[in-house]
């Protein structure tokens, strides 16, 4: 039965009643006006308590939609692709969907993405931490990471809920939807919103909801940064390990006690005062102290080699800072030291040649006082006494000695005679201390013009060997039996015109470009022979060109050309002469008599490898040895040839081989300082050299006359005069 059917069943009985009752006829109008209002409010209820579902519902859906947008936002391409996917889907449909099912769609594939967040989330996180730990470790340049910032649209961080709370406030909606029922017919029309409402404020809650920004972009920054403190970590992380590693042979280089032993000088570690916190140092070198025992002292080709012991040592500021400056203590205290054994030995060398001491007896005592401890030191002191005391009971012995050693230098320095005259105590026979002391000093100051001139004289005697094998190639050319001489002599002599014809030029350019240069730093005239160098190569350029000139003219059937005097052959050399403070008197060299043995030129090939650096020289900051600027005049001697002549025999200038220059030696690399990135394996091989001292030019020239091309020979006759 229907509404309709029912009222009008119920009007009779209603009538009946008011029959009963006596009541007028305006009360039946005024019921059945009632039951018109009843009914017409119990309608409008229902339908807006249907209303406020629906209400609830597409709030529901709205909040869905926010929620599942922020997320989008949050978490970048992955959530962008999901609301485009969820658009098509809406805009490809014919019939809208039921809301609860709209709802249901949403919120699963927004339960989908935040399933995604949080894993993001934590990864972030996760690399966040990382982060904050390792710009602790690194300090300046690798700063903690700025806080993940919430998307557009979310609520504010303090107003936010707990994500975990999203599902449940969602869930009280749906209750509270769920729960809403038909309200009871009234005519007070301020009630009829109230579950609408209730409905929208239990949605309210639910928007609350703060989504921070973990798209790919803030993921790969993160890496990015994460990535680029872990390879720093990484390369101060084998910083250490190389200073340590060097650390370790430095301790046994300088044969210094343990670190743990409470006996280690305490000038050798870095002062206490710059500890970041108190006991760090301490802490350092217990560190250090156990990897020393764990490891064995690393040799040259140990470079590179994985230490151990360094299982949970991190490279935190102040551990690199204090190996970097443990480290720069140990290298100064061993270049002291070296410095004091190095100059021991200089005090002792010259002392082993004028004593005839063999070779073997010095090699191996060099050998068995290899390192830099003090030690080391005290036998050098030791044996310096033990040869001064022999120095001291045979002055004869000692000064002839050093008269032998001045001779030798003499000869490899080219002096004339006049030169070598000026040393009037070569002939003093009265030994004394006054007069070794006297030779000494001249053999000192030979050696030293030894390290400056070396390299250059090297150059000027290959030059002549090549002069005279070009006059030989001459002599040869004008030979009318020149045609008979077997195959290989020809080719010998091919080989002999290319080597000339290939580095003469090249010898006499770089000697006329370097030797003015040496008389501008030296502010003397660079001599051998008792000539300038670069006027008697000029000389020579100026005669073979008149030669050739000469020749041309005579095939042309003209006559000789006129002359120039010798002293008026223009040079560059000669006019940049006049700056200089001193001349020198070309002499002729003095007849020497039969059987006494005379000098000559002999091949580079001899050369032998000897270390540089001499035994008067003081240190620069790069290892090497520097001379006075400035040597005072030289000394002469008889027995030379004249600077600029060939020899007559062919036999007496063998060809130039290739062969080190020994004047001119490799420069001993620096000892790096490890301060940020990784040394080259060439520095840290030099390290790993046990320290010997240095042999000088000058004792290889004692050791072996023919070092820098000049030999004895007998019966050789004097150059010719080219001057």
């Amino acid at each position: 039965m229907d509404a309709q059917s029912y009222i009008e069943e119920q009007i009779p009985l209603l009538k009946s009643l008011h029959a009963q009752l006596a009541l007028p006829p305006t009360a039946l109008a005024e019921d059945q006006a009632r039951i018109d209002a009843a009914v017409r409010n119990a309608i409008v209820s229902v339908v807006r308590s249907r209303e406020d579902e629906v209400a609830v519902w597409e709030a529901r859906i709205a909040d869905g939609k926010r929620v599942l947008s922020a997320l989008a936002r949050a978490l970048g391409d992955r959530g962008r692709s999901v609301v485009a996917a969820v658009r098509r889907e809406s805009e490809q449909g014919e019939t809208p969907q039921p809301l609860p099912s709209q709802h249901e769609r949403i919120i699963k594939q927004a339960d989908e993405l935040e399933l995604v967040y949080e894993e993001r989330l934590a990864k972030i996180e996760k690399l966040c931490d990382t982060l904050s730990e390792l710009s602790i470790l690194l300090g300046p340049g690798f700063e903690p990471p700025a806080p993940l910032q919430p998307v557009p649209g979310s609520a504010p961080l303090a107003a936010a809920a707990p994500r975990a709370a999203s599902r449940q406030s969602l869930g009280a909606a749906a209750a509270l939807a769920a729960q809403t029922t038909l309200l009871a017919p009234t005519t007070n029309t301020n009630k009829r919103t109230s579950g609408r409402q209730a409905s929208n404020a239990a949605v309210a809650e639910q928007r609350n909801e703060c989504w921070l920004d973990v798209s790919e972009d803030v993921l790969a920054t993160m890496q990015a940064a994460l990535d680029r403190a872990l390879a720093e970590r990484d390369v101060r992380l084998r910083n250490l390990e190389t200073n340590f590693n060097d650390l370790i042979w430095y301790h046994a280089e300088l044969v210094m006690p343990p670190l743990g032993l409470g006996q280690f000088p305490e000038h050798l570690l870095p002062p206490r005062e710059d500890e970041e916190t108190p006991g760090a140092h301490e802490r350092y070198e217990r560190a250090l102290d156990r990897i020393m025992s764990l490891n064995a002292v690393p040799s040259g080709e140990e470079d590179g080699v994985e230490i151990q012991g360094m299982d949970g040592i991190e490279p935190e500021i102040g551990l690199t800072n204090w190996a970097d400056t443990l480290l720069e203590i140990w290298i100064a205290e061993k270049d002291r030291r070296d410095d004091e054994i190095q100059q021991l030995y200089e005090k002792i060398e010259p002392l082993w040649t004028r004593l005839d001491v063999p070779k073997d007896v010095i090699d191996l005592f060099i050998e068995s006082n290899r390192g830099s401890g003090e030690s080391t030191i005290r036998a050098y002191e030791e044996e310096l006494e033990r040869v001064l005391e022999i120095r001291r009971t045979s002055l004869s012995s000692f000064v002839l000695g050093v008269r032998r050693e001045i001779e030798m230098l003499q000869d490899s320095l080219m002096m004339s005679d006049d030169e070598k005259g000026e040393f009037g105590a070569f002939i003093d026979d009265e030994y004394t201390e006054e007069l070794l002391k006297e030779h000494e000093d001249e053999a000192a100051r030979l050696r030293a013009r030894v390290e400056v001139m070396g390299p250059l004289l090297h150059r000027v005697k290959e030059w002549l060997v090549l002069k005279a094998n070009e006059e030989e190639l001459e002599a040869n050319a004008n030979d009318p039996n020149r045609f008979k001489k077997r195959g290989k002599a020809m080719l010998e002599e091919a080989k002999m015109r290319t080597r000339v014809e290939k580095l003469k030029p090249k010898i006499e350019a770089e000697l006329l470009k370097a030797v003015p240069q040496w008389e501008a730093e030296h502010g003397q005239l660079f001599l051998a022979a008792g000539e300038r160098v670069v006027d008697t190569i000029e000389n020579a350029l100026a005669a073979k060109e008149a030669a050739k000139e000469a020749k041309k003219r005579a095939k042309m059937g003209m006559g000789a050309a006129p002359a120039l005097p010798r002293g008026a052959t223009p040079a560059p050399g000669q006019r940049s002469a006049s700056v200089m403070s001193t001349t020198r008197k070309r002499t002729a060299p003095t007849p020497a008599g039969a059987g006494v043995k005379r000098s000559r030129i002999v091949s580079a090939g001899s050369v032998v490898s000897v270390a540089s650096t001499s035994t008067t020289a003081s240190r620069l900051p790069n290892g090497r040895r520097a001379v006075p600027a400035t040597p005072t005049p030289a000394s002469g001697f008889s027995n030379m040839r004249r600077f600029g002549q060939p020899a007559l025999s062919a036999r007496a200038n063998a060809p130039v081989h290739a062969a080190p220059d020994v004047f001119n030696p490799a420069p001993q690399p620096q000892r790096p300082r490890l301060v940020g990135g990784l040394p080259s394996p060439d520095e840290r091989k030099a390290r790993r050299q046990s320290f010997k001292p240095r042999q000088s030019i000058a004792n290889g020239l004692l050791a072996n006359r023919g070092l820098m091309g000049v030999a004895e020979v007998a019966d050789e006759t004097e150059y010719d005069d080219y001057f």
